[in-house]
C-alpha cells in the first residue's frame, strides 16, 4: 500500500515539475490569458488523475533485474512477498509525516474559508455603480470570492479608481476566478514538497490577474487610465481574506508589464500544440521507464546466505537442517524453493508446526529423484517443474483480457516463463507483472484460464 502511494506521487509530482518547466519556458510571456488559464489548469487535473490511469496498460518486454552479488543459483523460488520490513517502516514513517503536513494545509485552507464566512457576516449587501456588493467598514481595496464582490467603505469614496475596480472584480466573479484557485490550494496542500507546485500556483494567480485586467479594458476602460488606477490603489485597513482576489504590490509589476505587451501573434499558438503533448508524452515515458526496470528483492535473508533459523529445511525431497544446508559444498549447483507466510501450505505439506517458512533445497544431481518430485508435486514447488522463458505473444487474447480486467494498473514485466511439470508434462503459463515497483506473478493454462497458486 505505501509503494503505491508513493508510486501515485512521484508519478503525479513528475508531470507537475514537467508542466511548470513547459509553461515557464514557452508560455508564459504569451498574452493568451483564456488558453493560459485551460494549460495550467488542465495541468492540475492532469497530475492528480494520470497515476491512476491504466496508460500504458501493458509494457511488454521488462527487464527484471536480480542484485548482482546473489550467490545462490535460483530457480523460480519464492512463493511469498518480499521481506522488507525495514524499508516499509520508514516508507511509511516519511508518507506519515507528508500526509501530516499536507492534512495541517489542508485545515489551513478550511480556516481561509470561514474566515471568509465571518468577513461576510460583518458586511452589509449595498448596489454601487447597478452592481451588488457587500461593503465592509475602514479602509482597504476591493476583493472577491465566489460570486460576491467585497468593498471598503473608504473604497466608496474613491470616486476615481472605484469604476476600474469594479470591473476588474466583475471579471473575477463572472469568469469563475474562484474555482481556479481552489483548486491551486488543494495542489498545494497535497503536493506540498514540490517547488514546482507552487510555481504553478504563482503562475495560476497572476494569470487570472492578466484575463480580470483584460476584460475590464474590453468595457471601454483607457488602458493608461486604468494603470493609473493600479498605481493609486493601497492596500492595508480591512484584511482581504487569503483566498479572496485582491490588490498586491506582488502582482502589481507583473500586471502592468502584460498589459503593455504586445498582443501575441496567431503563430505563437503552436507553442500549446507543443507544450501539452510534450508533457503528456514525457510523463509517459517516464512511467514506461520506471516499469522497463524493476530491482526484484529476495524474499528472504537466504540470498545474502543468512538462512533464518526458525525455518524447516528440506534437502533433495528430504527433512534437513540449516547446517546441513550451510554445510554443502560451495561447488554444488542447486535451486532453492521458498514457502513463507503461508501457514495452510505448510501445514498441509509439512504437517503440524509451527514454523512460517520452509526452505527446500533441490540439487542438480538429485533434481528428478522420486522424493523429490513427489514434494514438488505435493507442495506445487517451482522445482517440481521444467522453466523455458518464452515470449509474450503466446498468451492468448483471453489471458491478456484478464490482466487489463483484474490488473488495470499493472505491465508486463520480465519474460513470461513455460512451466512443465516433469510428472505429467502439464503446461502453465507464468506471467510477471509490475505495479510500482514491486513483481508479482499470475499463472495461465495455454488457453487462457487463470490459474490460482
Amino acid at each position: 500500500m505505501a509503494a503505491d502511494i508513493l508510486t501515485y506521487l512521484l508519478k503525479a509530482n513528475g508531470v507537475l515539475l514537467l508542466a511548470a518547466i513547459a509553461y515557464y519556458g514557452l508560455l508564459r510571456r504569451l498574452t493568451f490569458f483564456g488558453p493560459n488559464r485551460a494549460y495550467l489548469a488542465g495541468a492540475l487535473l492532469f497530475a492528480a488523475v494520470y497515476p491512476l490511469l491504466p496508460v500504458p496498460a501493458l509494457l511488454p518486454a521488462t527487464t527484471l533485474l536480480l542484485p548482482a552479488a546473489s550467490p545462490l543459483p535460483l530457480g523460480l523460488a519464492a512463493t511469498a512477498a518480499p521481506s522488507t520490513l525495514a524499508t516499509t517502516n520508514w516508507l511509511a514513517i516519511g508518507l506519515g509525516g507528508y500526509a501530516l503536513v499536507a492534512a495541517l494545509l489542508l485545515l489551513r485552507l478550511l480556516g481561509q474559508l470561514l474566515s471568509l464566512a465571518l468577513v461576510r457576516r460583518r458586511s452589509r449587501p449595498v448596489v454601487v455603480l447597478g452592481q451588488p456588493v457587500r461593503v465592509l467598514a475602514g479602509a482597504g481595496g476591493p476583493f472577491s470570492f465566489g460570486r460576491t464582490i467585497y468593498l471598503s467603505e473608504a473604497a466608496l469614496t474613491d470616486s476615481a479608481s472605484l469604476p476600474a475596480a469594479l470591473r476588474h472584480e466583475q471579471a473575477h466573479v463572472r469568469q469563475y476566478h474562484t474555482l481556479d484557485v481552489l483548486l491551486t490550494q488543494l495542489a498545494t496542500a497535497l503536493a506540498w514538497a514540490n517547488p514546482a507546485t507552487w510555481l504553478l500556483r504563482r503562475a495560476v494567480l497572476d494569470n487570472l490577474e492578466y484575463l480580470a485586467d483584460e476584460a475590464a479594458l474590453r468595457t471601454g476602460l483607457d488602458r493608461r487610465a486604468y494603470q493609473y488606477s493600479l498605481l493609486r490603489q493601497q492596500p492595508g485597513g480591512v484584511p482581504a481574506p487569503a483566498l479572496a482576489f485582491h490588490f498586491s504590490f506582488l502582482t502589481l509589476k507583473n500586471r502592468i508589464t502584460m498589459l503593455n505587451q504586445p498582443a501575441s501573434t496567431t503563430r505563437q499558438l503552436g507553442r500549446y500544440l507543443l507544450a501539452a503533448p510534450l508533457v503528456v508524452a514525457l510523463a509517459l515515458g517516464y512511467s514506461g521507464a520506471r516499469a522497463q526496470t524493476v530491482t526484484a528483492t529476495p524474499p528472504l535473508p537466504v540470498i545474502q546466505g543468512q538462512f533464518p533459523a526458525d525455518a524447516l529445511y528440506y534437502l533433495d525431497g528430504q527433512p534437513s537442517s540449516k547446517q546441513a544446508v550451510e554445510s554443502l559444498p560451495s561447488s554444488t549447483k542447486f535451486s532453492m524453493d521458498v514457502i513463507q507466510d503461508e501457514p495452510a501450505t505448510i501445514k498441509r505439506v509439512f504437517g503440524n508446526t509451527t514454523a512460517k517458512s520452509a526452505i527446500i533445497i533441490t540439487t542438480e544431481a538429485n533434481a528428478n529423484s522420486p522424493a523429490v518430485l513427489a514434494l514438488a508435486d505435493k507442495a506445487n514447488l517451482g522445482s517440481g517443474y521444467i522453466h523455458t522463458p518464452v515470449q509474450v505473444n503466446v498468451l492468448v487474447p483471453k489471458a491478456l483480457t484478464y490482466i487489463t480486467q483484474h490488473y488495470p494498473d499493472a505491465r508486463l514485466g520480465g519474460e513470461v516463463v513455460e512451466m512443465k511439470r516433469k510428472t505429467t508434462g502439464a503446461v502453465t503459463y507464468q506471467v510477471q507483472l509490475v505495479t510500482g515497483r514491486r513483481p508479482s506473478y499470475v499463472y495461465f493454462t495455454p488457453q487462457g484460464d487463470f490459474v490460482a497458486r
